[in-house]
């Protein structure tokens, strides 16, 4: 190929950028869940209300996540397995949602333990500049 014939292929960078910013305002909501938790244990009433609001934010967050997922990965040819662990974080966070209106709280726990990391290396995986490659074909 000649210098001349050479192109540039952009990477994902809009639906990237649209990706960061929901999975950056999901992980914060995500951490902020086992903290409200916690006021909740060491008394504080009001906490548990809180931390079932947070629960309904989180969750839309996931859905919302998923959809950038969607884009980033069909409109801006970004990896696909950021959209596979978006899905699987939103199903997660329902069947703990579940979980924890059941009371059951030897799953919901560790269940919220497993999505505080998943969301949050996702989130640093998408801030590298790996994520802003293209995918291969």
């Amino acid at each position: 190929m000649t210098a001349t014939a050479e192109t540039t292929v952009a990477g994902p960078r809009r639906t990237l950028a649209a990706l960061r910013v929901v999975t950056s305002l999901h992980v914060v909501a995500v951490v902020v869940q086992p903290v409200l938790a916690g006021e909740y244990l060491a008394g504080d009433i009001d906490a548990l209300g809180l931390h079932e609001l947070n629960s309904m934010i989180v969750s839309g967050l996931g859905v919302v996540q998923v959809i950038a997922a969607v884009v980033y990965v069909w409109a801006g040819h970004g990896r696909f397995w950021p959209l596979a662990a978006s899905v699987a974080i939103a199903l997660v966070e329902q069947v703990q949602s579940g979980f924890g209106y059941e009371g059951d709280v030897a799953v919901h726990i560790p269940l919220g333990v497993v999505v505080v990391a998943t969301q949050s290396l996702l989130t640093v995986w998408l801030f590298r500049d790996s994520a802003a490659r293209r995918r291969s074909r």
